[in-house]
């Protein structure tokens, strides 16, 4: 019998063996091959051979757009993960009624490439006259949550018209303020919009007047109780900006370049800087500012104050303008600076840890923006682009992925635009030929949409689903019309 035929068991048992090394050695191939997968991103084309894919997330406003890869439809949609051998792939997003949104992405292997925040234009803009001003309104300006439009009356110079663009077709209301806060001019005036505070409720104006100025801050909800702040805290500073976004907090920066922060509860200004040439405040306890104290000949000191600590940031050339701009993103400080009389600008991370490690060494820049004679810098709603501009010329740093952007915009921007805005947290608006362009922070994507008055920022819903601008009415006489334009098709509002 075989069982018991010597010979037999023992190739049986070498057999067995065998078997039990290739299925390890297929378990160890199987387990390498997962873990490859997992970590590197590879994998297994149709013909056998290894490959290492990437994962490419793409998301849109509105959802559910198609996907084409190198001109391929896929069968997914938006919002969506592509799991995808490493390739460079020219991504394009389709949805009946819209512009297609499009662009090339270099996909790695073992990398994730993220689109959040790609938005499709329809293809045919609709816009409807919300309200006809009579003249031209000094000021036009959306309060931070972006649910309240506050518009100066041409034929008024205390009353302003307040529309709540969450809810735009309720009646606008008109608020007055208080003759006793507002000095009367006897040969001319002008307002601005300074900034509006955190409360979404207070507006902080500049009233220029007769070669003169003060600050009111105009309380929407309760215009009795607005305040002339130069009165209120004993002061008439050059410059006063929040402190903070509070609306009851300050800093004052004077005729004599000092610079010194106060409150409504106790109007002693406290001492912050000397010398300040320019200035910008975040948070509680946070300046950047310039300054020429301790600077050598022809130079300028951009310093980094928090709380009682200086620290040095850079030494750029003198200038009558310099550019500084700070704020955080994913709970790091990012700091920007730079000198009109240079041709860069500067963008730091975390400059404070660099000081306190390397003793007596300035910071070291993440990003350098090359921007001829650079008067503008900002940071995007959401903190991750920093754009520094100089009329058409554009540098953009991308911070979360660290990229760097420079471009020229082909059309000028019209007077008396000073600069472009963001539009969001990824795009870019400004207005050329009397039509509101937008395109996204890299320049891609670039759409004229609707009619717009160059002396006002386009503004948008709390929701985004709405586009309003200033524009002039067709009707007789010296008339603005406030324009509202739907950014979704029907069926997507």
């Amino acid at each position: 019998m075989d069982y018991v035929d010597p010979e037999k068991m023992k190739q049986h048992r070498i057999l067995l063996f065998i078997g039990y090394i290739l299925v390890t050695f297929a378990i160890i191939i199987a387990a390498l091959v997962l873990f490859y997968q997992a970590s590197g991103g590879y994998g297994v084309d149709k013909n056998g051979a290894i490959i290492q894919n990437g994962f490419l997330y793409l998301s849109s406003v509105p959802g559910k757009a198609q996907i084409y890869l190198n001109g391929t439809l896929r069968s997914e949609k938006t919002n969506t993960r592509l799991y995808l051998p490493s390739n460079v792939y020219k991504v394009e997003l389709r949805k009946p009624g819209y512009q297609s949104w499009q662009r090339n992405v270099v996909l790695d292997g073992a990398s994730v490439e993220r689109f959040d925040y790609p938005r499709l234009f329809p293809t045919k803009l609709t816009s409807t006259t919300l309200d006809t001003l009579t003249g031209k309104p000094a000021i036009a300006s959306q309060s931070l949550d972006r649910r309240w439009l506050l518009v100066s009356q041409a034929d008024s110079t205390h009353n302003f018209t307040l529309y709540d663009l969450k809810n735009p077709t309720k009646t606008s209301s008109t608020i007055s303020l208080p003759a006793a806060v507002v000095t009367s001019p006897t040969t001319s005036e002008s307002w601005q919009v300074a900034e509006w505070a955190d409360d979404n409720r207070h507006v902080l104006l500049q009233h220029n007047y007769d070669d003169k100025l003060e600050y009111i801050l105009l309380d929407r909800s309760s215009p009795a109780e607005s305040l002339n702040l130069n009165n209120n805290l004993s002061a008439s500073p050059t410059k006063l900006t929040l402190n903070n976004r509070k609306y009851d907090q300050y800093y004052l920066w004077n005729s004599d370049k000092t610079l010194q922060s106060t409150t409504l509860k106790d109007a002693t200004p406290v001492a912050v800087a000397d010398h300040v040439l320019a200035y910008q405040s975040y948070g509680t306890n946070t300046i950047l500012y310039a300054t020429d104290v301790g600077a050598p000949a022809g130079k300028t000191l951009i310093k980094l104050k928090v709380a009682t600590q200086t620290y040095t940031v850079r030494t750029v050339t003198a200038s009558e303008l310099y550019v500084v701009n700070l704020t955080e993103y994913s709970g790091t400080l990012y700091v920007v600076c730079g000198s009109h009389a240079d041709e860069r600008v500067y963008v730091y991370k975390d400059p404070i840890s660099q000081i306190q490690s390397r003793a007596n060494h300035l910071p070291v820049p993440v990003q350098v923006l090359h921007v001829t004679q650079p008067n503008y810098v900002s940071f995007s709603d959401s903190t991750q682009y920093v754009m520094a501009e100089n009329g058409s010329q554009i540098a953009v740093y991308d911070v979360l992925n660290k990229h760097g952007f420079n471009y020229t915009m082909a059309a000028p921007l019209d007077a008396p635009q000073a600069h472009a805005n963001w539009m969001d947290g990824d795009r870019i608006d400004y207005v050329s030929g009397g039509k509101l362009v937008i395109f996204d922070y890299d320049k891609a994507n670039s759409r004229t949409l609707v009619s717009s008055e160059p002396n006002y920022k386009p503004v948008f819903s709390p929701d985004y689903k709405y586009l309003y601008t200033l524009q002039n009415a067709e009707v007789a006489g010296n008339r603005t019309a406030l324009v509202q334009t739907p950014i979704l098709i029907p069926a997507d509002l």
